[in-house]
């Protein structure tokens, strides 16, 4: 797991540990099944973020939406799909039944649909914490870079490694 999170490969990792990428894999989805998301807290504020990466080639554009907890930046929930308002949604509304206070999101305009105009705010500093996220995921997790070749084989990994990686 903390090798997954330093950003190593699955290559890479079976050559540290001599051992082949087979069973690599499938203890990276053994792992993930037994991650357990955590208990929402409720009436807190969120912010709310989607990063694109591609699975197999670069026309298979697919998008993560998730969502963090404002004051201790805890992943809370996430989403992998396409960018269409049933993988927004899903996240959304994880939120909207904890009974956000507020959800701060971009300016994208699927959100206005999904979101409650009474709790949903876009000033311009709201989502400095989950930008830097973003960056931080970027940084660490390989397959999610945009500028090199690297990325995700299977939908079922993307998902496995994003499961260790927020709640591992």
């Amino acid at each position: 797991v903390n090798l997954l999170k330093e950003g190593v490969g699955i290559r890479g990792i079976s050559r540290l540990l001599k051992v082949s990428s087979n069973t690599v894999l499938s203890r990276i989805l053994k792992l993930s099944k037994e991650v357990k998301k955590p208990m929402i807290t409720l009436g807190k504020c969120y912010e709310m973020d989607e990063l694109c990466t591609y699975i197999r080639n670069k026309n298979n554009r697919i998008w993560i939406a998730y969502s963090i907890r404002k004051d201790t930046r805890e992943v809370i929930d996430f989403k992998v799909g396409k960018r269409t308002n049933k993988t927004l949604r899903s996240v959304v509304d994880t939120l909207i039944l904890s009974n956000a206070k507020k959800i701060y999101t971009d300016k994208l305009k699927q959100y206005k649909s999904l979101i409650p105009s009474k709790i949903h705010k876009t000033t311009q500093y709201g989502t400095n914490h989950i930008e830097r996220m973003n960056v931080n995921l970027r940084t660490h997790l390989k397959r999610l870079s945009r500028k090199i070749i690297c990325y995700s084989k299977s939908l079922v990994m993307l998902n496995a490694c994003l499961k260790l990686y927020f709640w591992g």
